[in-house]
């Protein structure tokens, strides 16, 4: 199972570096009028970054920012639901690494809450001129920002949704969960 969510993360980052690239120097050009945002899955970032990218004349990077955008969140929906679905159909042993999991769990939780909390800050920021977002407004920035949080994302919540099905089924079923065999 981790193999396979392994290769399919490694697909779904070597599919939105291909798509990224095909942006060419575009990919490092800033993007002027740019609002800073923070954290890629809110609608609000999405919305900010299109804009910005259409107001500046650039609709092909739109485009393909608006299309990774769905794909990584697909990839995270599709890579759950694998998951879940593998610790159904067949025997199978509990996988995720909790302490990792809650790591990662926690940094998007606290993501959530810092775009929520300091959304007016960035917004007030924005009105001042300053040569210092220049990073920020890449749009390479956004996509391998997007592409690796949303892997990782992916990859912990996979193998949480199997051991969360699992257990589910031992305890609707009844039944041991089998023990890791060591390699």
């Amino acid at each position: 199972m981790r193999r396979l969510v392994m290769t399919f993360c490694g697909i779904y980052l070597a599919a939105a570096a291909l798509a990224a690239a095909t942006t060419g120097y575009g990919l490092i050009e800033p993007v002027p009028g740019y609002r800073l945002s923070i954290f890629w899955m809110s609608p609000d970032t999405l919305a900010a970054r299109i804009d910005a990218l259409v107001a500046a004349g650039r609709i092909f990077e739109a485009q393909v920012y608006a299309g990774t955008h769905a794909v990584s969140w697909a990839v995270i929906l599709t890579l759950v639901l694998v998951g879940a679905l593998r610790a159904v159909v067949g025997p199978s042993v509990p996988l995720a690494n909790t302490r990792s999991s809650a790591v990662v769990l926690g940094g998007l939780a606290g993501l959530v809450l810092l775009a929520a909390v300091a959304q007016p800050l960035l917004d007030e920021a924005s009105r001042i001129p300053s040569a210092s977002t220049t990073f920020s407004s890449m749009p390479a920035y956004w996509l391998f920002g997007m592409a690796l949080s949303a892997a990782i994302v992916a990859a912990h919540l996979s193998l949480l949704a199997h051991d969360i099905a699992l257990l589910a089924r031992r305890r609707l079923f009844g039944g041991a969960i089998a023990e890791p065999v060591e390699a």
